[in-house]
């Protein structure tokens, strides 16, 4: 090795970058370490990096001559990320004291893995799809948002024929215009309306609608001063009646249990007085119980379905649920689970295919503080990761 060289960033990410401008393509990691900057400056990351010598002639490498930890050089970058992935050098045994740099450690190395991957998945889309370096990063963006790769393409190629140039900010641009096109905000259902609503909670099982119809009840009670009565239809799980009928005890508002369309029937007359009328009901996985549920649902007269989905899941299951649930013709959408999704973009999967407005999303399960309404601009910022300072958060 030559030109050993050491450089100091705020970030893994940061610190590549200078070891690429300053090395080249070709430069090699030999060691990454943070380094605490004392109590008042923030912590950096260290990179020691070198270029490495030209082989001599005739010379002949060790049989098993350990490669380089980490290289740039986008040529041999997935051979690298392999490398780094199975082979990682043995680290030293650790002693008592040092728990906490080789947890740090461990966390920096972590973090040198997650940008190998997304720099190695942003050269394939470069070299397969044929796409510029910026529309690769926020097709890569995309995808670790948890957004289908069909999809992410789709609205990247709209991005780049609506981009004046190809800069990244240009792209982003229109990028999120491609996005707020596929998912559109709707009124939050706790706010009042002239006429009576019946509002039916639909979707899988384990996604929240439950404690979403707590959230939404307590809202219109409290925000919009509307009389609310609640209904469970779910009678094959255990303790979803309890669970519903101990929400309506604490907001002292009606609550029934219906096992049948007559039930049911009977059940929404006896709320005559209410403006607002939630209907919890069980999740379902295949279609003939599907089917079956919506048609006693709709056997209502002006019942509105509210598809609810999970952010958690993952974009593949978002999309053969959304499908499932299409034939339902839900009017509204809801997303929940947000604060649980490390890629809550999945539910793009479920807006493009059930083509109706997101009227809430939920993060959490204090009730009714964890659910909200969100403008079109705070949907797509959800999808991308990132605010804009302009964004309202929501309404």
């Amino acid at each position: 090795m030559s030109t050993f060289r050491t450089f100091r960033a705020p970030d893994t990410r940061s610190a590549l970058a200078m070891v690429k401008a300053a090395l080249g393509a070709e430069a090699v990691i030999l060691a990454t370490k943070e380094v605490d900057n004392g109590l008042f400056r923030a912590k950096e990351i260290e990179v020691t990096a070198a270029l490495p010598e030209a082989p001599a002639k005739n010379k002949t490498l060790p049989a098993k001559a350990y490669a380089p930890t980490l290289v740039t050089s986008r040529t041999n970058l997935q051979q690298a990320l392999t490398q780094f992935t199975e082979t990682a050098p043995p680290a030293p045994a650790p002693r008592a004291e040092s728990n906490d740099e080789l947890q740090s450690l461990r966390s920096s190395m972590e973090e040198m893995r997650s940008e190998l991957r997304r720099m190695g998945s942003q050269v394939r889309m470069e070299r397969e799809l044929q796409l510029s370096p910026p529309a690769a990063e926020l097709m890569t963006l995309l995808i670790q948002r948890g957004v289908e790769d069909a999809l992410a393409e789709e609205c990247v190629r709209q991005a780049l024929t609506q981009s004046p140039n190809q800069s990244r900010s240009s792209l982003l641009a229109a990028l999120r215009t491609a996005l707020a096109e596929r998912v559109i905000a709707g009124k939050a259902p706790w706010e009042a309306e002239p006429r009576r609503r019946v509002i039916a909670l639909v979707g899988p099982t384990g996604v929240g609608k439950t404690t979403s119809v707590a959230k939404i009840a307590a809202r219109a009670l409290m925000e919009s001063k509307q009389k609310v009565a609640l209904i469970t239809v779910d009678t094959y799980r255990i303790g979803a009646s309890e669970q519903l009928t101990r929400y309506g005890e604490i907001m002292n508002v009606p609550t029934f249990i219906a096992r049948d369309r007559l039930e049911l029937t009977r059940a929404i007359a006896k709320c005559g007085n209410a403006d607002l009328i939630l209907v919890d009901s069980a999740g379902r996985s295949l279609n003939e119980a599907v089917a079956r549920q919506a048609e006693m649902l709709r056997s209502v007269e002006g019942i509105s379905l509210f598809l609810t989905m999970s952010a958690c899941t993952g974009p593949r299951e978002m999309a053969a649920a959304a499908e499932r649930y299409r034939a339902l013709a839900p009017e509204r959408l809801l997303i929940t689970k947000v604060d649980e999704a490390v890629g809550p973009g999945s539910l793009l999967s479920a807006s493009v295919r059930i083509g109706r407005p997101i009227v809430a999303v939920s993060d959490g399960q204090r009730v009714p503080e964890d659910i909200h309404a969100l403008s079109s601009a705070d949907l797509v910022e959800l999808v991308l990761g990132e605010r804009r300072a302009q964004s309202a958060g929501g309404r």
